[in-house]
């Protein structure tokens, strides 16, 4: 690896936020010296849990020193006035100014909203005093959505984007390789998009735990490519811990071959391990660090 790719390794690493369950908030306190402090943190939106779960997890993360990024579930919500109150608590109760909102995955929408449009325009973010917003990108495209309608979305955020004083950024679904993520960045950039892209990967975690979520997310593609690399599904699965060493290094080839690429930074989604996708970042921030050629 050059030095300069190395260091560009670092720089993410340095950067990358993770994500948690509202559960997981509190084991925060205890990876003190591998998340760095102020390090972003996503907090998922469950479909099962209480939205004042995600108000308490947000509270917990920033009491530990971290910024907390709740999931605003669009689907998930009953109202416009629910999201009012929710807000409030968030910005009241956790200093929230930065929130990704998502579509949820609610099979129905339990009131009558739909789509993250309909969040973003109604002006309560900004009453509130968010400035930051995250929106999904999907390498792989959406299950549920399709492919024509995923990029209609994507322009017309991109549209909402130059009227609005709200910064908006994509943080993708996951993949299991690196050119899904820039396959798609590319076609996206092209097609007009001028959002920053944080690449949405998974941490360390087991291959079994991996290939179920990706199952259940809808990531089809990327799922061969890692059977054929890893010499099988059989052999994946009786590997000990998956860790994202290629799919990084490819993202940071792909950043150092394209110097118009959007790709601003890494997002870590643990599956469960959060200590060891924390140790992983730790050891990617090391300065003597580097991936395999």
């Amino acid at each position: 690896m050059s030095d300069a790719a190395a260091q560009l390794l670092r720089d993410l690493a340095a950067t990358a936020s993770v994500e948690v369950t509202p559960r997981d908030a509190g084991h925060l306190a205890e990876l003190a010296g591998l998340v760095p402090s102020a390090s972003t943190v996503y907090i998922t939106a469950l479909p099962s849990a209480d939205l004042g779960d995600l108000v308490d997890a947000a509270a917990t993360i920033r009491r530990a020193g971290y910024v907390p990024v709740p999931h605003i579930p669009v689907r998930g919500l009953a109202s416009l006035e629910q999201l009012d109150g929710l807000l409030a608590r968030l910005v009241s109760q956790a200093g929230v100014d930065d929130v990704l909102i998502v579509g949820g995955s609610v099979k129905a929408p339990k009131g009558g909203l739909t789509n993250t449009m309909q969040v973003l325009r109604s002006g309560l973010l900004e009453r509130h005093g968010i400035r930051r917003v995250a929106v999904a990108g999907h390498p792989e495209g959406s299950p549920d959505i399709p492919p024509e309608a995923v990029r209609a979305a994507l322009a017309e955020k991109n549209e909402f984007a130059r009227g609005s004083a709200l910064e908006l950024r994509v943080v993708t679904q996951f993949a299991l390789a690196a050119e899904p993520y820039v396959t798609w960045e590319r076609a996206a950039r092209e097609a007009g998009n001028r959002l920053p892209v944080i690449a949405g990967i998974p941490g360390v975690t087991s291959p079994p735990k991996l290939l179920r979520f990706a199952l259940a997310c809808g990531i089809g593609p990327s799922v061969e490519v890692l059977r054929k690399q890893s010499g099988g599904l059989l052999k994946l699965a009786t590997t000990r811990m998956w860790k994202p060493d290629a799919l990084v290094q490819g993202i940071v080839d792909a950043i150092q071959a394209d110097p118009d690429s959007l790709f601003r930074g890494i997002h870590m989604f643990s599956f469960g391990g959060l200590r060891e996708t924390a140790v992983w970042l730790a050891d990617m921030r090391a300065d003597d660090t580097a991936l395999p050629a």
